[in-house]
């Protein structure tokens, strides 16, 4: 899973990313990666969770539905 979302509004300034990511963990199967900030910075990182990657793909489509209400579109990173 790799997800990358995007919210543009130039009338209140807003130009923000948000990136969901299911990468391999240490002492479990998978682990559960956000990264956001406004688009052009760097950013801040997050592990959200670690566990199967059944769970993990459960929690990243919650994070993804949340922030498609709350305005952000998904688009592709190349």
């Amino acid at each position: 899973m790799d997800i990358y979302l995007e919210k543009v509004d130039p009338d209140t300034n807003c130009y923000r990313f948000f990136s969901i990511r299911i990468e391999p963990d240490l002492f479990a199967p998978a682990a559960l990666v956000t990264h956001w900030g406004r688009i052009g910075t760097r950013g801040r990182t997050r592990i959200r969770g670690s566990g199967p990657v059944a769970k993990c793909e459960s929690m990243g489509e919650a994070l993804r539905s949340l922030r498609l209400r709350h305005g952000y579109f998904e688009t592709s990173l190349s």
